[in-house]
């Protein structure tokens, strides 16, 4: 009889820590799909506000179309993503895009002084600030999952679920260049 409630202990204890490990994992994906959609929030204002500032640029620019073209490309590239690393590839290559932007407006004095455009310079600078943060976010989450995931004894749950490991998001070779602070310091 004591052998019996013993092995009845142990099993309810064992199907107790089986249920706690699941549930930590599904708070845990969650959190990483709660993540990515932050970022897909913030890409989404991005692309709301970049036909206004394209509209704007039309006016000022009209021998850099090419620039806006791929602008155009490369949001409706986004939005047509079904992955989430191919939004977010497509996304770092719109950042690019729009970094470079900022440069080729210095040319044009009369559109540096237009106030609508300064403000949707800001917000667009606001958002980009809001997408780097989101994905620092996202990057926390998905490290706190994939420990989860892997250490021991949450992973026998997870072999068990065969939940795999989410990716990183990682920054793009182009944004990783080196900076050199005497080109900074010597103007």
């Amino acid at each position: 009889m004591k052998i019996i409630v013993i092995i009845s202990c142990i099993g309810a204890l064992m199907g107790l820590m089986a249920i706690m490990a699941n549930n930590q994992i599904i708070a845990r994906k969650n959190q990483v799909a709660q993540a990515f959609g932050s970022i897909e929030i913030y890409l989404k204002k991005r692309f709301d506000l970049i036909p206004n500032l394209v509209a704007m640029l039309n006016k000022y620019i009209a021998h850099e179309k090419e620039v806006l073209v791929k602008v155009t490309q490369l949001r409706s590239q986004v939005s047509t993503a079904m992955e989430p690393k191919e939004k977010i590839q497509a996304s770092n290559e719109l950042t690019k895009i729009m970094g470079g932007l900022d440069l080729n407006v210095e040319n044009y004095p009369n559109l540096k002084a237009d106030t609508q455009f300064l403000d949707l310079q800001n917000q667009l600078t606001d958002i980009e600030d809001h997408i780097s943060a989101a994905r620092r976010a996202y990057n926390a989450a998905v490290t706190v999952y994939n420990n989860k995931i892997q250490m021991f004894p949450i992973n026998l749950m997870a072999q068990l679920r065969k939940d795999k490991a989410a990716v990183l998001l990682e920054i793009p070779e182009a944004e990783q260049k080196e900076i050199n602070i005497n080109q900074l310091l010597n103007p």
